[in-house]
Protein backbone atom coordinates (compact mmCIF):
# COMPACT_ATOMS: atom_id res chain seq x y z
CA UNK A 1 0.00 0.00 0.00
CA UNK A 2 1.34 3.43 -0.96
CA UNK A 3 1.71 5.74 2.02
CA UNK A 4 0.07 9.15 1.68
CA UNK A 5 2.75 11.87 1.89
CA UNK A 6 2.56 14.05 4.98
CA UNK A 7 1.30 17.55 4.07
CA UNK A 8 3.92 20.27 4.40
CA UNK A 9 1.74 22.03 6.99
CA UNK A 10 1.83 18.93 9.20
CA UNK A 11 5.61 18.72 8.83
CA UNK A 12 5.94 22.35 9.90
CA UNK A 13 3.76 21.69 12.96
CA UNK A 14 6.10 18.86 13.99
CA UNK A 15 9.06 21.17 13.50
CA UNK A 16 7.42 23.86 15.62
CA UNK A 17 6.82 21.35 18.42
CA UNK A 18 10.53 20.53 18.43
CA UNK A 19 11.43 24.20 18.57
CA UNK A 20 8.85 24.85 21.27
CA UNK A 21 10.64 22.40 23.58
CA UNK A 22 13.97 24.07 22.85
CA UNK A 23 12.66 27.59 23.46
CA UNK A 24 10.93 26.58 26.70
CA UNK A 25 14.19 25.21 28.07
CA UNK A 26 16.16 28.29 26.95
CA UNK A 27 13.66 30.61 28.66
CA UNK A 28 13.80 28.50 31.83
CA UNK A 29 17.60 28.84 31.91
CA UNK A 30 17.35 32.60 31.51
CA UNK A 31 15.10 32.75 34.59
CA UNK A 32 17.47 30.77 36.81
CA UNK A 33 19.57 32.65 39.39
CA UNK A 34 23.30 32.77 38.84
CA UNK A 35 24.68 29.45 40.10
CA UNK A 36 26.71 26.48 38.98
CA UNK A 37 24.37 24.17 37.10
CA UNK A 38 24.81 20.41 37.50
CA UNK A 39 26.41 18.50 34.66
CA UNK A 40 23.08 17.03 33.55
CA UNK A 41 21.82 20.48 32.58
CA UNK A 42 24.47 20.72 29.91
CA UNK A 43 23.25 17.50 28.29
CA UNK A 44 19.68 18.73 28.40
CA UNK A 45 20.70 22.01 26.83
CA UNK A 46 22.43 20.13 24.04
CA UNK A 47 19.26 18.11 23.45
CA UNK A 48 17.13 21.26 23.41
CA UNK A 49 19.41 22.95 20.90
CA UNK A 50 19.50 19.81 18.76
CA UNK A 51 15.71 19.80 18.55
CA UNK A 52 15.85 23.36 17.26
CA UNK A 53 18.59 22.35 14.80
CA UNK A 54 16.42 19.46 13.61
CA UNK A 55 13.67 21.93 12.73
CA UNK A 56 16.19 24.26 11.10
CA UNK A 57 17.34 21.43 8.86
CA UNK A 58 13.82 21.25 7.45
CA UNK A 59 13.94 25.03 7.03
CA UNK A 60 17.27 24.79 5.20
CA UNK A 61 15.81 22.36 2.66
CA UNK A 62 12.75 24.57 2.13
CA UNK A 63 15.15 27.48 1.65
CA UNK A 64 16.95 25.48 -1.05
CA UNK A 65 13.58 24.75 -2.61
CA UNK A 66 13.03 28.52 -2.82
CA UNK A 67 9.95 28.85 -0.60
CA UNK A 68 10.80 32.15 1.11
CA UNK A 69 12.59 33.71 -1.87
CA UNK A 70 9.50 32.96 -3.97
CA UNK A 71 7.19 34.91 -1.67
CA UNK A 72 9.67 37.74 -1.23
CA UNK A 73 10.01 38.08 -5.00
CA UNK A 74 6.25 37.76 -5.53
CA UNK A 75 5.73 40.56 -3.00
CA UNK A 76 8.14 42.85 -4.89
CA UNK A 77 6.65 42.03 -8.29
CA UNK A 78 3.08 42.74 -7.17
CA UNK A 79 3.92 45.95 -5.32
CA UNK A 80 6.00 47.30 -8.21
CA UNK A 81 3.29 46.53 -10.76
CA UNK A 82 5.61 44.21 -12.71
CA UNK A 83 3.13 41.41 -12.08
CA UNK A 84 -0.33 42.95 -12.72
CA UNK A 85 -2.61 40.32 -11.19
CA UNK A 86 -5.40 40.31 -8.62
CA UNK A 87 -4.50 37.89 -5.83
CA UNK A 88 -7.97 38.12 -4.28
CA UNK A 89 -8.23 36.92 -0.69
CA UNK A 90 -4.47 36.28 -0.61
CA UNK A 91 -3.74 40.01 -0.91
CA UNK A 92 -4.01 40.70 2.87
CA UNK A 93 -1.66 37.79 3.53
CA UNK A 94 0.91 39.26 1.17
CA UNK A 95 0.47 42.71 2.72
CA UNK A 96 1.11 41.32 6.21
CA UNK A 97 4.18 39.55 4.88
CA UNK A 98 5.39 42.86 3.44
CA UNK A 99 4.71 44.87 6.61
CA UNK A 100 6.63 42.37 8.75
CA UNK A 101 9.69 42.31 6.45
CA UNK A 102 11.82 44.37 8.84
CA UNK A 103 10.92 42.18 11.82
CA UNK A 104 12.50 38.99 10.45
CA UNK A 105 15.88 37.88 9.22
CA UNK A 106 16.82 38.81 5.69
CA UNK A 107 17.56 36.21 3.05
CA UNK A 108 21.30 36.77 3.50
CA UNK A 109 21.01 36.44 7.29
CA UNK A 110 19.02 33.21 6.97
CA UNK A 111 21.49 31.73 4.51
CA UNK A 112 24.46 32.69 6.69
CA UNK A 113 22.95 31.20 9.84
CA UNK A 114 21.85 27.98 8.13
CA UNK A 115 25.23 27.64 6.45
CA UNK A 116 26.92 27.89 9.85
CA UNK A 117 25.03 24.73 10.83
CA UNK A 118 24.72 22.73 7.63
CA UNK A 119 27.02 24.43 5.13
CA UNK A 120 25.74 25.50 1.74
CA UNK A 121 26.70 22.39 -0.21
CA UNK A 122 30.17 23.64 -1.08
CA UNK A 123 33.64 23.17 0.36
CA UNK A 124 33.85 26.93 0.91
CA UNK A 125 31.09 27.02 3.53
CA UNK A 126 31.62 23.56 5.05
CA UNK A 127 28.65 21.99 3.26
CA UNK A 128 30.66 19.01 2.08
CA UNK A 129 31.82 18.29 5.65
CA UNK A 130 28.27 18.25 7.03
CA UNK A 131 26.94 16.22 4.10
CA UNK A 132 29.70 13.63 4.46
CA UNK A 133 29.10 13.25 8.20
CA UNK A 134 25.35 12.95 7.64
CA UNK A 135 25.91 10.33 4.95
CA UNK A 136 28.17 8.39 7.33
CA UNK A 137 25.49 8.37 10.04
CA UNK A 138 22.71 7.37 7.64
CA UNK A 139 24.80 4.55 6.21
CA UNK A 140 25.66 3.32 9.72
CA UNK A 141 21.96 3.33 10.59
CA UNK A 142 20.73 1.41 7.58
CA UNK A 143 23.59 -1.11 7.85
CA UNK A 144 22.81 -1.79 11.51
CA UNK A 145 21.60 -5.31 10.66
CA UNK A 146 24.47 -6.06 8.28
CA UNK A 147 26.25 -9.28 9.35
CA UNK A 148 24.26 -8.97 12.56
CA UNK A 149 24.99 -11.24 15.49
CA UNK A 150 21.71 -10.24 17.16
CA UNK A 151 18.37 -10.07 15.33
CA UNK A 152 17.13 -7.23 17.53
CA UNK A 153 20.19 -4.99 17.92
CA UNK A 154 22.55 -5.93 15.08
CA UNK A 155 25.98 -6.41 16.55
CA UNK A 156 28.62 -4.75 18.69
CA UNK A 157 30.56 -3.43 15.70
CA UNK A 158 27.43 -2.07 14.02
CA UNK A 159 26.25 -0.34 17.18
CA UNK A 160 29.73 1.11 17.68
CA UNK A 161 29.70 2.55 14.16
CA UNK A 162 26.39 4.29 14.81
CA UNK A 163 27.74 5.76 18.05
CA UNK A 164 30.95 6.96 16.42
CA UNK A 165 29.29 8.57 13.41
CA UNK A 166 26.58 10.12 15.61
CA UNK A 167 29.21 11.62 17.92
CA UNK A 168 31.13 13.11 14.99
CA UNK A 169 28.01 14.69 13.54
CA UNK A 170 26.99 15.95 16.97
CA UNK A 171 30.38 17.61 17.43
CA UNK A 172 30.31 19.24 14.00
CA UNK A 173 26.77 20.61 14.30
CA UNK A 174 27.39 21.81 17.84
CA UNK A 175 30.11 24.19 16.64
CA UNK A 176 27.52 26.29 14.83
CA UNK A 177 25.08 26.38 17.74
CA UNK A 178 24.57 29.28 20.13
CA UNK A 179 21.98 30.59 22.56
CA UNK A 180 19.94 32.15 19.75
CA UNK A 181 19.47 28.93 17.78
CA UNK A 182 16.05 28.06 19.22
CA UNK A 183 14.73 31.61 18.89
CA UNK A 184 16.00 31.87 15.31
CA UNK A 185 14.30 28.56 14.51
CA UNK A 186 11.00 29.90 15.86
CA UNK A 187 11.22 32.96 13.64
CA UNK A 188 12.17 31.03 10.52
CA UNK A 189 9.39 28.47 10.96
CA UNK A 190 6.78 31.17 11.56
CA UNK A 191 7.96 32.91 8.38
CA UNK A 192 7.84 29.65 6.41
CA UNK A 193 4.30 29.01 7.60
CA UNK A 194 3.19 32.47 6.45
CA UNK A 195 4.98 32.01 3.12
CA UNK A 196 3.36 28.65 2.43
CA UNK A 197 -0.08 30.08 3.19
CA UNK A 198 0.53 32.50 0.32
CA UNK A 199 2.10 30.08 -2.14
CA UNK A 200 -0.60 27.44 -1.62
CA UNK A 201 -3.49 29.92 -1.66
CA UNK A 202 -6.12 29.08 -4.29
CA UNK A 203 -6.42 32.71 -5.44
CA UNK A 204 -2.66 32.97 -6.04
CA UNK A 205 -2.61 29.77 -8.08
CA UNK A 206 -5.68 30.89 -10.03
CA UNK A 207 -4.23 34.34 -10.73
CA UNK A 208 -1.03 32.85 -12.13
CA UNK A 209 -2.77 29.99 -13.94
CA UNK A 210 -0.74 27.24 -12.30
CA UNK A 211 -1.39 23.99 -10.48
CA UNK A 212 0.42 24.16 -7.15
CA UNK A 213 2.83 26.10 -4.90
CA UNK A 214 5.90 24.83 -6.72
CA UNK A 215 4.52 26.20 -9.98
CA UNK A 216 3.89 29.56 -8.30
CA UNK A 217 7.55 29.63 -7.30
CA UNK A 218 8.53 28.74 -10.88
CA UNK A 219 6.53 31.62 -12.37
CA UNK A 220 7.96 34.11 -9.88
CA UNK A 221 11.56 32.98 -10.44
CA UNK A 222 11.13 33.25 -14.19
CA UNK A 223 9.74 36.77 -13.84
CA UNK A 224 12.74 37.97 -11.85
CA UNK A 225 15.13 35.94 -14.03
CA UNK A 226 16.36 33.93 -11.07
CA UNK A 227 17.35 30.25 -11.42
CA UNK A 228 14.52 28.02 -10.28
CA UNK A 229 15.52 25.57 -7.53
CA UNK A 230 14.30 22.26 -8.87
CA UNK A 231 12.65 19.30 -7.20
CA UNK A 232 10.63 21.05 -4.51
CA UNK A 233 8.92 17.80 -3.31
CA UNK A 234 12.31 16.09 -3.02
CA UNK A 235 13.68 18.91 -0.86
CA UNK A 236 10.60 18.76 1.37
CA UNK A 237 10.91 14.99 1.85
CA UNK A 238 14.66 15.24 2.38
CA UNK A 239 14.15 17.98 4.95
CA UNK A 240 11.53 15.88 6.73
CA UNK A 241 13.81 12.83 6.82
CA UNK A 242 16.78 14.89 8.02
CA UNK A 243 14.66 16.50 10.72
CA UNK A 244 13.58 13.05 11.93
CA UNK A 245 17.20 11.87 12.13
CA UNK A 246 18.41 14.96 14.00
CA UNK A 247 15.44 14.80 16.39
CA UNK A 248 16.40 11.18 17.15
CA UNK A 249 19.99 12.31 17.70
CA UNK A 250 18.74 14.89 20.21
CA UNK A 251 17.23 12.07 22.27
CA UNK A 252 20.14 9.68 21.74
CA UNK A 253 22.95 12.17 22.48
CA UNK A 254 22.96 11.49 26.22
CA UNK A 255 23.28 7.73 25.56
CA UNK A 256 26.28 7.80 23.22
CA UNK A 257 28.67 7.04 26.06
CA UNK A 258 26.60 4.08 27.28
CA UNK A 259 27.68 0.54 26.45
CA UNK A 260 24.13 -0.70 25.93
CA UNK A 261 22.61 -0.93 22.40
CA UNK A 262 21.63 2.52 21.13
CA UNK A 263 18.67 1.42 19.01
CA UNK A 264 16.98 -1.65 17.58
CA UNK A 265 17.15 -2.69 13.92
CA UNK A 266 13.45 -1.81 13.44
CA UNK A 267 13.73 1.75 14.80
CA UNK A 268 11.84 4.30 12.60
CA UNK A 269 14.95 6.49 12.29
CA UNK A 270 16.49 3.81 10.06
CA UNK A 271 13.66 4.26 7.56
CA UNK A 272 14.33 8.02 7.62
CA UNK A 273 18.04 7.40 7.03
CA UNK A 274 17.37 5.21 3.99
CA UNK A 275 14.93 7.80 2.60
CA UNK A 276 17.43 10.64 3.15
CA UNK A 277 20.14 8.75 1.24
CA UNK A 278 17.78 7.92 -1.63
CA UNK A 279 16.51 11.49 -1.89
CA UNK A 280 20.04 12.90 -1.78
CA UNK A 281 20.92 10.68 -4.74
CA UNK A 282 17.79 11.73 -6.62
CA UNK A 283 18.55 15.41 -6.05
CA UNK A 284 22.11 14.92 -7.29
CA UNK A 285 20.85 13.27 -10.44
CA UNK A 286 17.86 15.59 -10.96
CA UNK A 287 18.17 17.57 -14.24
CA UNK A 288 16.27 20.49 -12.71
CA UNK A 289 18.65 20.57 -9.74
CA UNK A 290 21.73 20.28 -11.92
CA UNK A 291 20.68 22.93 -14.44
CA UNK A 292 18.95 25.27 -11.99
CA UNK A 293 15.76 25.61 -14.04
CA UNK A 294 12.31 24.07 -14.27
CA UNK A 295 11.03 22.14 -17.29
CA UNK A 296 7.47 23.27 -16.53
CA UNK A 297 6.19 26.21 -18.56
CA UNK A 298 3.30 27.91 -16.74
CA UNK A 299 0.29 29.29 -18.58
CA UNK A 300 1.00 32.74 -17.16
CA UNK A 301 4.63 32.96 -18.33
CA UNK A 302 3.99 35.47 -21.08
CA UNK A 303 1.78 37.93 -19.21
CA UNK A 304 2.75 41.25 -17.69
CA UNK A 305 5.84 43.37 -17.98
CA UNK A 306 9.34 42.07 -17.34
CA UNK A 307 10.75 42.46 -13.87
Amino acid sequence: MTQTPEPVEATLRRAQLLVGKAVSFAVALDNLPALDLPAAAGSELDAAQLRAIAALYLASELERAGVLPAVEDLMRLVRSGALPVDLGAATPLLERFWLSRNERATRAERETFLASLFGDGSERRGGAAFENLFVDLCEALYKLDEHASNSNWGGVAQQARVRTTAARLLDAVGRGTNGMTAFFATEVLDTLKAALQILTHEDVRHALGVRDAEDVATVVAQRVRRPVPGSWPLHLRRGRAGMTILAWLADAAALLGDSRPLLAVDHPVITAAVEWLQLSLELTESPEEAEGRSVYEPAFAGAGAGA
